[in-house]
């Protein structure tokens, strides 16, 4: 493997990281009172996530545009979810900023 290939198999990896952090801490805070703001940022990162390594997969032109998202929807979820003292809520927030290293060390 090259590598180029073993990057952009490092940022998937990251990606689906991220991806099952923010599912996990979608359905721990279901139901709890002033989780709202961070089950939302959550799906917009999971959904930024997805089409991040779906341009990455295809080896779209749209890369960096994808990535560039990502690293906004991962910022604004790892944000939210470091006010929040819930384990998954702090895990999440990690793997956003895991994910964000990954794309950022991509976009340079």
């Amino acid at each position: 493997m090259n590598t180029v290939n073993k990057i952009t198999s490092s940022l998937i990896e990251s990606c689906e990281l991220c991806i099952d952090a923010c599912v996990r801490c979608i359905d721990s805070c279901k139901g709890k009172p002033g989780m709202a703001d961070c089950i939302k940022y959550c799906e917009r990162c999971v959904d930024s996530c997805k089409d991040c390594i779906a341009a990455n997969e295809s080896s779209s032109l749209d890369r960096a545009v994808a990535m560039q998202h990502c690293v906004d929807a991962c910022y604004n979820c790892a944000k939210e979810c470091e006010k929040h003292e819930h384990d998954a809520c702090i895990k999440c927030a990690e793997a956003c900023r895991a994910c964000i290293a990954e794309c950022e060390m991509m976009l340079a």
